[in-house]
């Protein structure tokens, strides 16, 4: 196949759905003669700020000389975006060469008729692994798709794991409480893992050190093992931070990324990071990390792609998600009018998700990423409509409500309705924008 018969192949494995199970990866990865046992992994699970972590502890530990890659999910405009090895992304050649390579191994998994044809994910965590094997890589930075337990790269055996933070999402598969929800992310802790968390909540930090006491790990924990010790916002151009790690402080480090969460995501990075070199009896220099960190971008997280009008993407994609992101764009942008475009997912909590959208939005285009997994527009319309109902503060309330069919002519009508002072802000959902964003991108 080329690159854009993998991606209609992936495209279509959609249908799949979600199958919280080991089984089929398993027998590919057998197949494949384990490639995930032949290098190092970082294991990064939670509710939100994965993948910023991931992206972040990859590159940190590239300048350090460490031969890193990173496995995210899902993408904003192109598969490749997935997997990046030493730095960059994969090329549409290499990706399409390490699909082509498995496949065989797929189609003769599908005839074993183990619960169901493979996944999406089960195929690209795959892909991820084989891809690490081939490249040499010593350490790749994995970001959980889904809880924890049962999530395809839960196969790897890693010496180091992440948590963020957890609330509630995924609740048919993971649970109804966070309780139950913790209790499928901590299992990626395998025996004598190094564990680091930014979570604050007393239930998922009495879970998560039991986890580690069973299993023989060591538990850091934010606030009291490595912390932000000064950190200074800069507007549009990120933060300059001091960050005190395990075994050492950073200080006058420049994070050019939006968000108030960031640096918290920083500080769990340089952690994770420090705990994997010091497995290979290693020190993280100073002046490497904070050119690297200097340099940093991440797809999707307070993305600004156009300054006039300034257009904004943000993936915030569960409720938790979208109350940072009207946190954020409220904090950042005050008082300018705001245009948001919105399309989610039918399996996400998207009523919560709108209550907070609704408060934020002077126009609100509602789309769709046209996934099939994707919420109905009409459907999104009716939940708004009734949302707006029960506003008491007619001020919370967007001054106008658009159905407009995909994102990309949501763009171009926001375009249209927008001044150069207004911000438009697409976020939700918000896959599979290949050739979308680069045409607006300035």
């Amino acid at each position: 196949m080329n690159y854009r018969q993998v991606s209609k192949y992936l495209d279509d494995c959609l249908i799949f759905g979600i199958k919280p199970n080991l089984v089929r990866i398993k027998k590919i990865l057998q197949l494949l003669r384990n490639p995930q046992t032949k290098i190092d992994f970082i294991h990064i699970v939670g509710t939100n700020g994965k993948t910023s972590t991931t992206k972040m502890v990859s590159a940190i530990l590239k300048s350090q000389g460490i031969r890193a890659g990173y496995h995210i999910s899902p993408h904003i405009d192109s598969y490749t975006e997935r997997m990046r090895i030493d730095g960059k992304d994969l090329s549409e050649k290499k990706f399409t060469e390490i699909f082509n390579a498995i496949c065989p191994v797929i189609q003769e998994v599908n005839k074993m008729d183990l619960g169901g044809p493979v996944t999406q994910f089960e195929i690209i965590s795959a892909m991820a692994f084989k891809l690490a094997e081939n490249e040499n890589i010593e350490v790749m930075a994995l970001e959980a798709g889904m809880g924890g337990r049962w999530d395809a790269t839960n196969i790897a055996d890693s010496k180091v794991v992440g948590l963020t933070g957890v609330s509630l999402e995924h609740t048919e598969i993971l649970g109804k409480t966070i309780r139950d929800i913790t209790l499928e992310k901590v299992e990626v802790i395998k025996e004598n893992a190094l564990v680091a968390t930014t979570s604050g909540n007393k239930e998922v930090l009495e879970i998560l050190s039991d986890k580690a006491e069973k299993t023989g790990s060591g538990l850091f924990l934010y606030g009291k093992d490595f912390y932000i010790q000064k950190k200074k916002n800069m507007g549009l151009k990120g933060w300059t931070l001091d960050i005190k790690g395990i075994n050492d402080t950073y200080e006058n480090l420049t994070l050019p990324l939006l968000g108030q969460y960031q640096p918290l995501n920083l500080s769990l990075a340089i952690t994770l990071a420090e705990l994997y070199m010091g497995t290979k009896g290693k020190k993280i220099n100073k002046e490497k990390l904070r050119k690297d960190i200097s340099g940093i971008q991440i797809k999707g997280r307070l993305e600004i792609i156009r300054k006039e009008p300034m257009i904004i993407l943000d993936a915030g994609h569960n409720p938790e998600g979208a109350e940072n992101f009207v946190k954020n764009i409220s904090y950042y942008f005050g008082e300018k009018k705001k245009i948001i475009i919105f399309a989610v997912l039918k399996d996400k909590d998207y009523e919560n998700m709108v209550e907070g959208i609704i408060g934020v939005s002077d126009i609100l285009i509602l789309t769709s990423s046209l996934n099939i997994r994707s919420l109905s527009v009409d459907r999104l319309e009716k939940v708004v409509k009734e949302k707006i109902k029960l506003l008491k503060n007619k001020a919370c309330r967007p001054a106008r409500v658009y159905k407009v069919d995909t994102i990309e002519n949501s763009i171009k009508f926001a375009l249209k309705i927008s001044t150069i002072n207004d911000i438009i802000c697409i976020t939700g959902s918000i896959t599979n924008l290949e050739n979308i964003v680069c045409k607006y991108k300035i």
